[in-house]
């Protein structure tokens, strides 16, 4: 009973603590992901999470009422002080990124400081699935879609070439006879392979057994992702040639809508035949 009171305090004290820190860094959180139209399912992340644990709920009950270590893990301590002040590294420094991965360690730090490694184990990957939530710091993302906007516009260009279209790549511009495409860093599509690494991620932890099929979903994700984008990059420039460039480019502003969706139909698909093949061999 005493252990319990002291962990509905301690629970209440970090909760309130948590809230007072964290809220102008959500606010800002918020903002950023409202003017970023392909960050859109990062507001499902938490739900995702959210469900993992819900399915976990049998072994957690399990874990936190028949516990063999302490409370208060020296482990946790540790970590939860690495996460505050990280936090105040990238308050003052005003660094978002730095906060929302503060945010994430504090939570893996509060868990494994409260209940121990056995539930923290447990509890550890939807707690990292929450990095998914978190924006791509800039130089990783200009060093990432740098060099994959070139590769997205040279595939393009050669799938153009394949169906007789006249086509001349310059760099990351496509020129074609009635227009020319600029593949900037927000073509490259690193925030689609962003997003269905998250879903191949979830995928694999509700459903695949093996290191394997977790390995070979979410390379199939990296691959899947860019493989639309050039094909969104294609369809532009194929309807360019066959239509007009207002065609193209009102096709382009709603790309978005059909690139992604393709994507997950196909992670799916790519996953329930993993699923199949671990069930078969199984058998």
């Amino acid at each position: 009973m005493k252990d319990k009171l002291q962990l509905f305090i301690l629970l209440s004290l970090l909760s309130g603590i948590s809230v007072l820190l964290f809220y102008p860094f959500f606010s800002e959180l918020n903002t950023y992901w409202q003017h970023d139209r392909e960050s859109s399912y990062v507001f499902l992340i938490p739900l995702f999470s959210a469900y993992f644990l819900w399915v976990q709920r049998e072994k957690l009950r399990e874990l936190q009422f028949n516990r063999d270590e302490p409370f208060f893990s020296k482990g946790g301590l540790v970590l939860l002080i690495c996460g505050l002040g990280l936090f105040i590294i990238g308050r003052y420094t005003y660094v978002l990124f730095a906060e929302a991965l503060a945010f994430v360690v504090i939570m893996a730090a509060a868990v494994l400081f409260i209940y121990g490694k056995d539930l923290f184990k447990i509890t550890l990957v939807p707690i990292l699935f929450l990095l998914f939530m978190l924006p791509i710091p800039y130089p990783v993302y200009y060093a990432v879609a740098g060099p994959l906007k070139y590769f997205i516009a040279y595939m393009a260009a050669t799938f153009l070439s394949f169906v007789n279209i006249p086509v001349f790549l310059e760099g990351n511009v496509i020129h074609l006879t009635s227009i020319s495409l600029l593949v900037h860093e927000t073509c490259s599509g690193l925030r689609t392979v962003i997003s269905l690494i998250a879903i191949s991620t979830a995928f694999a932890y509700l459903f695949l057994k093996s290191y394997r099929s977790w390995i070979a979903i979410i390379a199939a994700a990296v691959i899947v992702g860019i493989f639309v984008n050039v094909m969104r990059i294609f369809a532009v420039g194929l309807l360019s040639y066959m239509y007009d460039s207002t065609v193209a480019m009102d096709f382009h502003k709603y790309a978005w809508g059909f690139v992604t969706p393709v994507g997950v139909i196909t992670i799916f698909l790519i996953g329930y035949i993993l699923r199949w093949y671990e069930e078969r061999r199984d058998t």
